[in-house]
């Protein structure tokens, strides 16, 4: 059963339902307003034949002038009828013939109580004689019974007119509401059909360029629903994209290095009688792609770790001493041709992993030494603000332009990529970076001006109040 079907059912039967609880609120009021009706009039046509009596009445009986003044005042569809206390008819209307109203054992007990009371009696349909009693007391003894009674045939017919139409009405509005409530669910499903039908064209044909069409601005749940479809195929069209760069650039990064192995061992091979110096640089340059290789290859393990959720460790780190270690580790890899310099180091305990932030800080200073030319500068600082920490890792490098800057830290981007694959870089540093920063519940900013270097600040929460130097 589709959906629409299913929701144009419960509205129907919700609509049934309503509508039967209206229906029986109406129907009951009705009635009761005829009944109500019925029972005043027989009520006052009963106290004034029992008040009559008792006027005409002996002391302990009623007496015969009663029939006359009773006999005046009948009319032709209320039937009267008087009994004396012995259940004994002594009195009764012309138009009831030979008919006698009953009393049942019940109210005769009642009446004898001194009590006045209505019932029903059925003579040709169920419940059709409405009967109202009433006792003639004289000092204080029950005396006679009054019993005075309209037929309900007529009322009865107009409650059954009455639940027919209505009846007749709740049909054709359920029919009515069925009808449009299919329409419009279906035009409200409309749009979930669509995005339906997207995503099958989508899982048909591989193209994520088709979205599910907008003819309107919509503030309701389908319009979030839709918009929130649209966002994630744009979402997934953007991780598609990545994931195929991605592997082209896998293939590329993997390809370059194994052809030059290659290459180099079929020359080997080949010839023979290489000069020892020859052999020995194609031995050294395919050591130094297989380095490669496999820095790409442990990059790419992490990275592949990072996004199956793996967990770091966490313990207290001291910032001011992974910073000098990292500090005094630069200065011997740059040489003498470039200036490190530690310009500023408060102390700073983080909770954290001690290997991958220092991992972070290799990442950032070997990419400054690998950008910034002989004669250029590096300045490493900590500096504490607050609860945060905020390590700076400066340059007068060859920077980044605004175009590059929002992807330096995509896998596999390079600005520059002749001179990166030259310097031996794999293009995931800068990915390990924001991955182990984020880890951290830390943040990772870029300032930079091509031509003048780039700033990294890294920000991570302290464990314990900072230090300021």
């Amino acid at each position: 059963m589709s959906l629409r079907l299913r929701l144009t059912l419960w509205y129907t039967g919700l609509l049934a339902v309503l509508l039967l609880l209206v229906g029986a609120m109406v129907f009951s009021r009705v009635q009761a307003s005829v009944v109500g009706g019925v029972d005043r009039e027989l009520q006052q046509k009963g106290d004034q034949i029992a008040q009559l009596a008792l006027l005409t009445s002996g002391t302990t009986a009623i007496t015969d002038p009663l029939l006359t003044i009773i006999t005046a005042s009948f009319e032709p569809d209320i039937y009267v009828q008087v009994r004396e206390n012995t259940r004994r008819v002594i009195i009764r209307s012309k138009n009831l013939g030979r008919a006698v109203i009953d009393l049942p054992e019940p109210y005769y007990q009642q009446a004898m109580h001194s009590m006045a009371g209505f019932y029903n009696l059925s003579i040709r349909q169920p419940d059709d004689l409405r009967v109202y009693f009433a006792p003639i007391m004289v000092n204080g003894h029950t005396v006679g019974i009054v019993q005075v009674a309209r037929n309900l045939a007529p009322q009865q017919a107009i409650l059954r007119e009455l639940s027919n139409n209505l009846l007749v009405l709740f049909t054709i509005a359920l029919a009515l509401a069925a009808g449009v409530g299919y329409w419009l669910t279906g035009v409200a499903l409309q749009p979930i059909k669509e995005a339906t039908a997207t995503a099958l064209a989508i899982t048909r044909t591989g193209n994520l360029k088709r979205r599910v069409p907008i003819r309107r601005q919509r503030m309701d749940e389908i319009g979030a629903l839709i918009s929130t479809f649209n966002e994630m195929l744009d979402r997934l069209e953007e991780l598609f994209e990545k994931q195929r760069r991605f592997t082209g650039d896998i293939s590329h990064e993997l390809r370059s290095p194994l052809t030059t192995i290659l290459g180099n061992l079929s020359l080997l091979r080949r010839a023979k009688n290489l000069p020892e110096e020859e052999r020995e640089d194609m031995l050294n340059e395919m050591h130094s792609e297989a380095e490669r290789m496999h820095r790409l290859i442990s990059d790419l393990l992490l990275l592949s770790q990072a996004d199956s959720g793996l967990a770091i460790n966490r313990a207290p780190v001291e910032l001011d001493t992974l910073l000098l270690e990292s500090y005094r580790l630069a200065k011997r890899r740059a040489g003498a041709g470039l200036a490190i310099h530690l310009t500023h180091e408060d102390q700073a305990v983080v909770m954290g992993d001690a290997d991958r932030l220092r991992q972070v800080l290799d990442n950032l200073i070997n990419n400054a030494i690998r950008y910034t030319p002989r004669g250029g500068s590096i300045e490493l600082s900590l500096h504490c603000l607050g609860d945060e920490a905020m390590i700076s890792v400066a340059d007068t490098g060859q920077g980044i332009t605004a175009e590059d800057l929002p992807h330096i830290f995509d896998r596999f981007y390079r600005a520059d990529k002749a001179r990166t694959r030259a310097a031996g870089g794999t293009g995931l540093g800068l990915s390990i970076v924001k991955w182990i920063v984020d880890a951290h519940n830390g943040r990772i900013e870029v300032e930079s001006t091509p031509g003048e270097g780039s700033v990294f600040h890294i920000y991570l929460p302290v464990a314990a109040p900072c230090t300021e130097s």
